[in-house]
């Protein structure tokens, strides 16, 4: 399911979703006619997205990366549009910035797998007769 976020809701829906995708690995892509499409940053982890509105100009700082040598901030100056784009299987939300001059920004977030760390072997009993 897409959907677009209401700009009053943009605080409340960044902070719940710094919350739910806080570590999770990410793919930045920016699509833009005069520059092409790029992709940012992929493989960093999730640190976290505000939002902050002052004297009517709202701006979006998203934090990713683990150490000083890979972290990176983007901000976004008073962008038009955030929209949701939720994964059929659940495993690859996409957060949609559109900023007024047409630039595309796309925040693909990659669910962490589980690691195995250990097995149980047990044995069943099969009653015959």
């Amino acid at each position: 399911m897409d959907f677009e976020i209401k700009k009053e809701d943009w605080a409340n829906f960044f902070k719940s979703l710094s919350r739910r995708r806080y570590e999770w690995k990410t793919r930045i892509e920016v699509f833009n006619s005069e520059i092409g499409d790029q992709v940012l940053s992929e493989g960093l982890s999730f640190n976290g997205i505000t939002v902050e509105t002052i004297g009517g100009r709202t701006s979006i700082d998203l934090s990713v990366g683990e150490h000083t040598e890979s972290h990176q901030t983007h901000n976004f100056q008073n962008p038009k549009k955030v929209a949701f784009l939720a994964a059929a299987d659940n495993h690859s939300d996409v957060i949609d910035i559109e900023e007024h001059d047409g630039t595309k920004t796309l925040i693909t977030f990659v669910e962490p797998m589980g690691i195995i760390i250990g097995f149980i072997e047990e044995q069943v009993a099969v009653a015959v007769g």
